[in-house]
């Protein structure tokens, strides 16, 4: 009985991606607390916090429900519940919805109308449109980028009622970082993305993919300057954006240099390392 319950657990943990589903619980609880002035209601973030990961574990489910063909083609997903035979479709439609449901319902109900809308839409936007673009267009990347930013927004509106200027420049900030992000990625299983028939680079050629992360990676850091600037945070955050972007920007120029996965690798774990340590920053010098 244990057994079987822990390997639920398991697969109930790998059908809502949960590494994912903490980086973008993480991404809202750093937008609540940086736009939070005063003392912090802890009941209010638990249930933001809770109600984000309810609706984003239901998406991640939902998309797995929708590319468990494909899932079973690439090596990185193969072992997922669905395309393993460890669990139905029927079942992981059902987990999705009531995750869904519950969500909405503790955003609405404990948090406020927009946070709960927010969520919704982020959710739509992520299985109906992000979902089936990965197999047309790489305009898919752009797509999901947009549900992808919108986390900390959410964690903003929860406190402050309203979509301000600091939740628009947290947005921003995540939404540009998420390129080099998920190229890097994309770059490292190109095999395994190209064999299921994903078109999430912006080229087949891997040197105009590395400008690409050039010039998203130089964005962020005009971006990482706009939390100073628009009178949120301090000078500590302003050098770790302007630290931290930089060295993000360097290592997407040796990528042009050698089009290496070794590289790609380091992106990856740059980009792993900038966001929490951003927001970090931006919550401890917070104005």
């Amino acid at each position: 009985m244990l057994s079987k319950a822990l390997s639920f657990l398991t697969d109930f943990l790998l059908l809502i991606k949960h590494r994912l589903t903490s980086l973008v619980v993480f991404t809202t609880g750093m937008g609540y607390l940086i736009a939070t002035r005063g003392d912090i209601d802890w009941f209010t973030f638990i249930t933001t916090l809770f109600g984000v990961f309810l609706v984003v574990g239901s998406a991640n489910a939902m998309n797995q429900v929708f590319e468990a063909r494909v899932d079973g083609i690439m090596k990185r997903t193969s072992n997922r519940p669905i395309p393993a035979g460890r669990m139905k479709k029927v079942e992981a439609i059902l987990i999705a919805l009531l995750m869904l449901i519950l969500g909405q319902y503790v955003l609405y109900k404990f948090v406020n109308g927009i946070s709960a809308l927010l969520a919704l839409i982020a959710f739509v936007i992520y299985v109906f449109a992000y979902t089936p673009l990965k197999r047309i267009t790489p305009l898919c990347t752009f797509v999901g980028a947009i549900p992808g930013a919108i986390p900390p927004v959410i964690g903003w509106t929860a406190v402050r009622g309203q979509i301000e200027l600091g939740a628009i420049i947290l947005f921003g900030i995540q939404f540009i970082w998420q390129f080099p992000h998920f190229w890097s990625i994309a770059l490292i299983c190109k095999a395994d993305y190209e064999k299921a028939g994903f078109k999430v680079l912006p080229s087949s050629d891997s040197r105009i993919t590395a400008i690409n992360l050039v010039i998203y990676t130089f964005m962020l850091l005009p971006m990482g300057l706009m939390p100073t600037i628009a009178g949120f945070a301090g000078k500590y955050a302003l050098m770790a954006s302007i630290f931290g972007g930089g060295l993000f920007f360097i290592q997407a120029l040796s990528l042009l240099k050698d089009s290496s996965i070794h590289s790609a690798k380091k992106i990856m774990l740059m980009a792993d390392i900038y966001l929490p340590l951003l927001f970090i920053f931006l919550l401890i010098d917070k104005v």
